[in-house]
């Protein structure tokens, strides 16, 4: 099966033989690469396809396992949740299956969604399938590795970085839509301001039918609005899935900043001004700007992070699901429950997350941060006044090797992926080439609701900065 977009194989192949073939695939990478948390059997995965109606039938995803799915365990990579079963599918899920999309598996992931190698996984880590020494980038690093490794889209989840840096260290596309553009209803929180489902993919054109799909409004998400700017994203997005649009690179504007960009590894930073002559030559209109305090985002994130956690993860108290340990009263189980289900990097976390928001130390830290969210909102906001986007590294390092990034000493792999985040824009990775044989990429910001317009440029740049056919070696 030659690797095509999805809407072209669906024309030219049996939904049977598609599904197949991709779950070959899929049980290839989670041999290989420990992609997955739980890979369905075939059987019933073949009895979905036969029951599924819609134009993208035969296609099978892999989906984050901290997006809910009814019958289908979801673990969110934790030992505390290891056996539980969720009643319920996400938003996200029931609006794929209306197009004949059946889940696949549930791919691997750090705990929770905290952190950015997909080491801190109770099923161990998942290993980059360009370099097995290499990490894939994390939380969402079981959707991306499958991605890469011949597969063709799935959904993850950004709270800081998550989808785009993992797709970086896989060379694949990967998007954080605008905050409230895609439902959350569903999704197993960790930081709720902050976090966003988004997809995975390998073609523009299917990460742009996936994004049109995960985007129907959902009534059940307060955080969604029925803006016109999204109404007129999503007629654009069908428009270019339906008849492609070609654009002209002269009308967009593109801020970057230097200083910013040289604040990565020198081969990155490099590799990124190579980039942006490439840009420069193809008629974008490309401005070095002062783009201020941004820097100041990682720490303000963390804060925020990691007081939002804190209170969200408080509801595991072996109570009501997940990892229960018996005592003689409600305090010790649930402390032991919790000592017993969380992992080093969730305990630290939640740890740091109650301490901030202590009084005391609300104002020194908690309040501040909430303060400078809001100034990095504001200059970033103004910047899109003027530009289209804003062009960054993805992350400031290639993949580093297993245990180099561990802990707070990994936190400023987030360093350029955080701004987003606390502003709430969309921003998309897009494979910038490779740094020593590892994959690294690009980060383009864009103004709310903007999901099109960054498409459109990846399209445009699709075979002239990356090869969307490019696939690692495996072994």
């Amino acid at each position: 099966m030659e690797l095509k977009p999805i809407i072209e194989l669906i024309k030219e192949n049996d939904p049977i033989e598609i599904a197949s073939k991709l779950y070959e695939t899929y049980k290839d990478v989670d041999y290989k690469f420990n992609a997955f948390i739980t890979l369905r059997p075939w059987e019933d995965i073949g009895e979905d396809i036969k029951k599924a109606r819609g134009e993208l039938r035969g296609i099978i995803i892999p989906v984050k396992d901290n997006i809910s799915t009814k019958g289908i365990l979801t673990t969110c990579g934790s030992r505390i949740l290891k056996n539980y079963i969720p009643p319920y599918d996400a938003t996200v899920i029931r609006h794929l299956k209306k197009y004949g999309i059946v889940v696949a598996g549930k791919t691997n992931m750090d705990e929770f969604a905290m952190g950015n190698t997909n080491e801190n996984s109770f099923y161990g880590p998942v290993y980059n399938p360009w370099n097995k020494d290499h990490v894939p980038g994390g939380s969402s690093g079981g959707s991306a590795v499958a991605v890469a490794y011949n597969g063709f889209i799935a959904l993850g989840s950004d709270t800081g970085g998550s989808i785009r840096q993992p797709a970086a260290y896989n060379y694949v596309l990967g998007l954080k839509p605008t905050y409230g553009l895609v439902s959350r209803h569903g999704l197993i929180s960790y930081g709720e301001s902050l976090e966003q489902i988004g997809p995975i993919a390998r073609f523009t054109k299917d990460l742009a039918y996936i994004t049109y799909i995960i985007s129907e409004y959902d009534e059940n998400d307060i955080t969604m609005p029925e803006d016109h700017r999204r109404v007129k994203m999503r007629e654009n997005l069908i428009r270019f899935i339906e008849k492609g649009v070609s654009i002209e690179p002269k009308t967009y504007r593109i801020a970057y900043s230097s200083k910013f960009i040289d604040y990565a590894d020198p081969m990155v930073s490099t590799k990124i001004h190579n980039v942006i002559d490439k840009l420069d030559s193809e008629g974008f209109k490309l401005e070095d700007i002062d783009l201020g305090y941004l820097e100041m985002g990682l720490p303000v994130y963390y804060i925020i992070a990691m007081a939002e956690a804190s209170s969200n993860l408080a509801r595991y108290d072996g109570t009501n699901y997940g990892l229960r340990i018996k005592a003689i009263d409600y305090w010790i189980a649930a402390g032991r429950s919790r000592a017993d289900g969380f992992g080093a990097e969730v305990k630290r976390r939640i740890i740091l997350g109650s301490l901030i928001t202590m009084k005391g130390y609300e104002n020194k830290y908690y309040i501040k941060a909430l303060r400078l969210r809001r100034a990095i909102r504001d200059k970033l906001i103004q910047v899109l006044t003027k530009f289209d986007f804003i062009l960054t590294p993805t992350a400031p390092t290639p993949p580093p090797k297993f245990g180099e990034a561990l802990g707070p000493e990994g936190y400023i792999l987030d360093l350029y992926t955080v701004i987003p985040n606390l502003a709430g824009l969309p921003a998309l990775n897009i494979p910038a080439g490779f740094v020593n044989g590892l994959p690294i990429g690009i980060q383009l910001i864009g103004n709310y609701f903007s999901e099109d317009e960054l498409i459109l440029i990846s399209s445009y740049l699709e075979d002239k900065i990356y090869n969307p056919r490019m696939t690692p070696g495996g072994d």
